[in-house]
């Protein structure tokens, strides 16, 4: 199956369920700022400007890479803004969470901080 130039979306619970299946390899982007990860964020998710995400791809990671994108938010515009630079870097796997952290809270799923 091949991906280029198409980005889906899924919801919290469904990015839970793939959190256990490693394979094919993932990232989870969070795209809120330092200050709100280190608040609380996805178990793994790594913090990620979108400005950072248009000098190159997140460190270990490929353009074979599945990204999940997560931000605020419904009403957030990062994750498809993140999408469309991972686009440009040639990440032909982009999933964003429209419903953002704000989703993954109220179905009260696992959080790090």
């Amino acid at each position: 199956m091949h991906f280029d130039g198409v980005i889906f979306q899924t919801h919290a619970a469904e990015l839970r369920r793939r959190m256990g299946h490693p394979h094919p390899p993932f990232a989870i982007l969070d795209l809120r700022g330092e200050r709100a990860w280190a608040e609380g964020h996805i178990p793994g998710a790594i913090t990620v400007s979108v400005d950072t995400l248009e000098h190159g791809l997140p460190e270990g990671t490929t353009g074979a890479t599945e990204f999940f994108l997560v931000g605020s938010g419904p009403t957030d515009p990062a994750p498809r803004a993140a999408s469309l630079a991972l686009q440009r870097l040639g990440a032909s796997r982009r999933v964003e969470l429209p419903g953002g952290m704000h989703e993954w809270r109220a179905a009260r799923l696992p959080m790090e901080s």
